[in-house]
């Protein structure tokens, strides 16, 4: 579903403007800067990016890690291989119902996870999966409430991951992860928060994040600007349409978040510095935080194009998915019209989208 208000967010994007590969550097990608106050539009790269900003602004950033979850599974003795994504953690109180064929009973100390897995039809629930890469990693195949899961009776860590799958890349990149993609894939600000117990993982990067460099961060550091961590785990959301059900509800796909009491406070000062976040999934967090006081939990905020975001000053992030709800939420920030227009411009000047491709400074 995609409601008639936000029509200038639907555009056709040409194949050839998906970014298959980041840009080498990284910072060298381009930068389209858009301002709200004037509706201006100007163009520049990434490595420019201080040029736009000024001592004593602040950045709030995302320090989860993207962990390596595409995992391939085969049934005992068959060669066959099924691709699967380890999604999020799940207890099994959370699940409402016992999963059939469990292999964890209350006395074990293993774990289940909630996966997104293709062509199991033919799977029944109990089966048994082996991970291609190292076949003591064993699993039990379980379905609830449509939705799939797997328990173990390892505790899985990202050294696990790293055995047994690959760089999660977003499948309209169409192309298998190489061992680059574990360097160019991974949040430049993995794990840059002291509470690290409080990251989870992700199946996704924030990709505002890549476009950054050592060399960047330390000049922008030098100039005066502040770096804030916070935490959102990204999940299932990456990879789920809009339904109707989250414009009915208001409410979008949970995914795990934590505000740093130091970064809290940076967030809450009444300066005259502008607060500026680098990311859409750092701004969820962010205005899940301003808006309920909570500073850790799961969100489930949807914001839709036509709300107001009046907390920040600026926005970091790249080109996103048409009629998807990252895009609604940049609007909102932008304005549809305006961001509309942004994004036309971007495919006539031919800008590279999603994951990979160029960024966007919204001020």
């Amino acid at each position: 579903m995609w409601p008639a208000e936000y029509s200038d967010l639907d555009f056709d994007l040409p194949e050839d403007l998906i970014a298959r590969h980041p840009a080498e550097p990284a910072d060298s990608a381009r930068l389209m800067v858009i301002r709200r106050s004037d509706q201006s539009i100007t163009h520049s790269h990434f490595s420019q990016l201080g040029e736009y900003l000024t001592a004593g602004d602040n950045i709030f950033y995302n320090a989860t890690r993207v962990e390596e979850r595409r995992t391939y599974l085969q049934k005992p003795g068959s060669d066959k291989q099924f691709e699967c994504v380890f999604l999020k953690k799940v207890a099994p109180v959370a699940l409402g119902a016992p999963l059939s064929g469990e292999l964890i009973t209350g006395a074990h100390t293993g774990e289940i996870w909630q996966v997104l897995m293709r062509n199991i039809r033919r799977l029944k629930d109990a089966a048994k999966l082996l991970a291609a890469k190292d076949q003591s990693y064993e699993f039990i195949l379980s379905r609830n409430s449509g939705q799939i899961f797997l328990s173990t009776r390892r505790q899985l860590s990202a050294e696990d991951f790293a055995r047994i799958g690959e760089m999660p890349l977003p499948p309209y990149l169409r192309r298998s992860a190489t061992a680059k993609d574990s360097e160019t894939y991974q949040n430049f600000f993995a794990r840059q928060l002291n509470a690290a117990e409080k990251i989870l993982g992700s199946v996704a990067a924030p990709t505002a994040a890549l476009h950054f460099t050592g060399e960047l961060y330390s000049r922008l550091a030098a100039q005066g600007v502040k770096f804030h961590p916070l935490c959102l785990d990204i999940g299932y959301g990456t990879f789920a349409p809009l339904t109707e059900q989250n414009f009915q509800t208001g409410k979008l796909h949970a995914e795990h978040f934590f505000i740093p009491p130091e970064t809290a406070a940076a967030f809450q000062l009444k300066e005259p510095q502008r607060k500026l976040v680098l990311g859409t999934t750092a701004l969820r967090a962010i205005l899940t935080y301003a808006r309920t006081g909570v500073s850790e939990g799961e969100t489930e905020i949807f914001i839709r194009g036509n709300e107001v975001i009046g907390e920040i000053d600026g926005l970091i992030t790249n080109f996103h998915l048409p009629r998807s709800s990252l895009l609604l939420l940049v609007s909102a920030f932008a304005g549809c019209k305006f961001l509309g227009r942004a994004y036309r411009e971007a495919v006539e000047r031919k800008y590279r989208f999603y994951s990979y491709g160029d960024a966007m400074l919204i001020l």
